[in-house]
């Protein structure tokens, strides 16, 4: 299925020109074919926010709370061991094609059309592929898992461990890319509720497991195989839920024409893909080749602290990509572009604010959390949190429109700058400051690279954002000081742990209440389209 063009090379769509009333290929209404008008406030948008925050929240929290009870059964050396294999799987999962990363937005496109023979195609297409990186990978590991081990600074005694856990990657690989394909079916369908029970329960069911069965001592195997069980029961789960939206027809696999733009579209998210490995696992990366294995542990903790942070607004892009997507299906280009202001106008400063009350405060959350032993962490989470805010800020509602309208290939140039910059950074500020330079170049580069893409966007679409109101400093300011105090309130009762940490979740999170009832109103006044600053 190859998109029509528009003049300037924007794909259209097959149905940009729609009345809308749609009707699938089977005849049937399409699923939600009534998104609203493009620029009004978008019909469920807001539900749809919260039962995909809580979905993907629900692994967080559980990692969240697992991590000092895991440093506490493994000690601190064994749970670097297990932080450089999910650091190893997450480098694995970013570089799987784009395929994973471009589901959500086709599958979405079918689902505008009611197209199930073509969704049921691109399903058992991509858990094929899936099945054969995971093959790959477990040759791979068996022929090269002693060299890794030899490589990384990984004591003697922890050897036989990490090897075991070498050869679980394939497998481990091959279910967590399955697990995300089944995710992206029910994202793309707006099926966030049960998508949100799915995800609760099998990280509800996966944190009593660990809880119950890991022992002190050698138990990172059967952690690795509780992680599987996680990932299957996700893939199972949510595929049951998402059947509805599937028919297996033969053939079993896309036709050569959606072959090729879907290969195309997915080596742009590839190279997008890719530099969120260079720019976030490789540092962990260059912290075990440099350092002893256990600061791959508190680098992690603090890459943990800020990238969880950094998802919580993430979690409404899986609704905002689904209705810029049936917008642009069904409106073309102009009604992306309507559509940009009025989300746009929502986004920015509710999610700066969050950025600043958040990154104020982190270092001190962390050391709550863990201890003030571990105070490098919150300093990495602090300045990894920084360049993230400002990321999310000015690039999550342009990557939903360059996504949607099929041209990732901006948000490739933009990731690809901030790739640059890093790497280019790096050395010296390692040199100067140490484990923190690393982060610190990480920062700086994501932040030029989303600068960037704010250029990118204007010159392909006219994309333009409004100035911040003018209480935003004052209000989130004070916001800020306010998290701050409250935190180091805590921490000077000296208790440490899960239960003191959401103590001190308390003052931010009011703090983040108080900022956003101060400012949303105004914000949503502004809303309207076509009244962006130049």
């Amino acid at each position: 299925m190859r998109p029509r063009q528009q003049t300037g090379g924007v794909p259209a769509g097959p149905a940009a020109r729609s009345t809308g009333d749609e009707k699938g290929t089977d005849g049937t209404p399409v699923d939600g074919a009534e998104p609203g008008a493009p620029g009004g406030r978008p019909r469920g948008l807001s539900s749809g926010m919260g039962y995909s925050g809580l979905a993907q929240a629900a692994p967080l929290v559980a990692n969240l709370c697992l991590t000092p009870y895991l440093i506490h059964r493994l000690g601190l050396d064994r749970f670097g061991v297990w932080s450089l294999i999910l650091v190893f799987l997450a480098t694995l999962t970013v570089l799987d094609g784009g395929i994973g990363a471009s589901l959500a937005r086709f599958h979405a496109f079918h689902g505008a059309h009611g197209d199930k023979e073509s969704t049921g195609r691109l399903v058992t297409g991509s858990l094929a592929a899936f099945l054969l990186l995971g093959l790959i990978v477990t040759g791979l590991s068996l022929l090269l898992a002693p060299v890794i081990t030899a490589a990384v600074d990984v004591p003697d005694r922890l050897k036989g461990e990490a090897e075991q856990l070498l050869v679980l990657l394939g497998p481990l690989l091959t279910l967590a890319l399955a697990s995300n394909s089944a995710i992206a079916l029910l994202q793309a369908n707006a099926r966030f509720r049960p998508l949100a029970a799915v995800s609760v329960g099998a990280s509800v069911a996966y944190a009593m497991s660990v809880v119950v069965l890991v022992r002190e001592g050698g138990d990172l195997p059967l952690l690795a195989l509780l992680t599987l069980g996680r990932y299957l029961l996700v893939t199972v789960a949510g595929l049951l839920v998402g059947a509805r939206f599937i028919r297996v027809r033969r053939p079993l696999l896309p036709p050569r024409a959606e072959l090729r733009d879907f290969g195309a579209y997915a080596l742009r998210m590839q190279l997008s893909g890719f530099t969120v490995f260079l720019n976030g696992e490789i540092d962990a990366l260059v912290i075990a080749a440099m350092l002893p294995v256990r600061y791959v542990g508190i680098y992690a903790a603090g890459y943990q602290a800020a990238t969880g942070l950094r998802s919580l607004p993430l979690y409404g892009f899986p609704p905002i990509l689904t209705r810029m997507t049936r917008v642009f299906a069904r409106s073309g280009l102009p009604g992306a572009v309507r559509e940009f202001p009025v989300l746009e106008a929502r986004w920015l400063p509710a999610v700066l604010a969050y950025g600043v009350i958040t990154t104020a405060s982190v270092g001190l959350a962390v050391q709550v959390w863990l201890g003030r032993g571990l105070a490098l962490s919150g300093a990495v989470a602090a300045v990894l949190l920084a360049g993230y805010s400002v990321q999310v800020a000015l690039t999550g509602i342009r990557t939903c429109f360059v996504r949607a309208i099929g041209l990732p290939g901006h948000e490739t140039r933009y990731s690809w700058f901030s790739t640059a910059v890093n790497l280019a950074l790096t050395v010296p500020l390692t040199l100067l400051f140490g484990v923190m330079g690393v982060v610190l170049a990480t920062a700086v580069g994501i932040t030029a690279g989303s600068v960037y893409f704010v250029v990118l966007c204007r010159r392909l679409a006219g994309l333009r954002d409004r100035r911040l109101p003018g209480r935003w400093w004052p209000v989130t300011l004070a916001a800020a000081l306010m998290a701050c105090l409250g935190n180091l309130l805590v921490l000077r009762l000296g208790w440490h742990g899960v239960l003191p940490l959401a103590l001190a979740g308390v003052p931010v999170l009011a703090a983040i209440g108080l900022a956003w009832a101060l400012l949303l109103p105004g914000i949503a006044d502004r809303a309207t389209p076509g009244e962006e600053t130049p």
